[in-house]
């Protein structure tokens, strides 16, 4: 389907679920407030698209080119955006639970005030993101690249980050109780006023990281982890 003839259907509020749009070429296209719950967008082209407030539940963006689109309110829940191109994406207070986001490439999206509760986010590139008052409860992080990314004030309790990378990441604030993060990478992060109680820290390195109290330091070293100073 064509760009201009999807934004007027758009524009004419007209229910488009299910719809099949695999490999079309939508750059900038204005898809505001779209309906589009379980449509086949893989592989698409919306780079620069705007899709605030659009309805994607269940919706599939495999591969797709989402470069510095805008879905700021969407719904996205038990959406698949797995090796999906995400650069610079607009994500703010887009629910996206339960959602795959598998070796996506999120490199300074703005995730700020989403729900990502449950959300499989393994190998992801999120370097640099913004996740500030996030909720992401038992998400899946393992082996993610989540440095420099900031966590302010985010709740991602009961979370596996085995093996990520939060180097350099801000982690002030941030409710991690409960999470494993197993031989995961803290170094030069952040960590003021973060919750870490019953975390897991096998092998979890943090080196030169700020924040961290004498009894969570007691804690993670108890565990098998490393604080150092160089």
């Amino acid at each position: 389907m064509k760009k201009d003839k999807l934004e007027q259907k758009v524009k004419d509020k007209e229910n488009l679920e299910s719809i099949d749009l695999e490999k079309a070429k939508l750059k900038g296209a204005d898809l505001r407030k779209a309906q589009l719950n379980k449509a086949n967008l893989d592989r698409v082209d919306l780079r620069g698209a705007n899709l605030k407030g659009a309805e994607l539940d269940k919706a599939s963006l495999e591969k797709a080119n989402l470069t510095q689109a805008e879905f700021r309110g969407a719904s996205m829940k038990q959406c698949s955006l797995a090796e999906a191109l995400l650069h610079k994406a607009d994500f703010r207070e887009v629910n996206l639970e339960r959602s795959n986001l598998e070796e996506a490439e999120l490199n300074d999206a703005d995730f700020k005030g989403a729900k990502l509760e449950r959300s499989d986010m393994t190998k992801a590139q999120l370097n640099d993101g913004n996740f500030r008052d996030c909720d992401l409860d038992y998400v899946i992080l393992e082996r993610a690249d989540l440095s420099g990314a900031n966590f302010k004030g985010a709740q991602i309790r009961g979370a596996n980050l085995e093996r990520a990378d939060l180097s350099g990441a801000n982690l002030q604030d941030a409710d991690l109780r409960k999470s494993n993060l197993t031989r995961a990478n803290f170094t030069d992060a952040n960590l003021t006023g973060t919750d870490l109680r019953g975390a897991n820290f096998e092998f979890s390195t943090f080196v030169n990281a700020k924040g961290l109290t004498e009894e969570q330091i007691e804690e993670i070293e108890d565990q098998g982890g490393t604080v150092t100073e160089e």
